[in-house]
């Protein structure tokens, strides 16, 4: 299972853990009533599952795992799916969303291949 990891220095890692996890619960939850546009493709509403504590998050997809961690000064981020194509769209996912979180103070978000 190919997996990748990024670790994004911030000096609030717990607050964009918490974010993460809360928008793609709430996506999970309230997917019916948003616009097509804003919705996940390919992912009935029933298929997302989000867990999370200010310090750990698990966001689970049809097609593969994202699990975060908060640490001082830095949140780490490992995405595991069932094929490459997959893999990148939940880095693409990750990414995204993280960007578009931190517009104010952009954070950057560099992917390693897993060993």
């Amino acid at each position: 299972m190919p997996t990748a990891e990024a670790r994004i220095a911030t000096e609030r890692p717990s607050r964009y853990l918490v974010q993460l996890c809360k928008h793609f619960d709430n996506k999970g939850r309230h997917l019916i009533h948003r616009s097509r546009a804003h919705a996940l493709p390919d992912v009935p509403t029933d298929q997302i599952h989000v867990a999370w504590t200010d310090g750990d998050g698990v966001l689970r997809l049809p097609w593969g795992q994202c699990t975060l961690r908060a640490t001082p000064g830095l949140l780490r981020v490992r995405v595991e799916a069932d094929g490459q194509e997959n893999l990148g769209r939940l880095q693409d996912l990750v990414t995204t969303h993280v960007g578009r979180f931190s517009r104010c103070d952009p954070l950057r978000v560099d992917w390693q291949p897993s060993p």
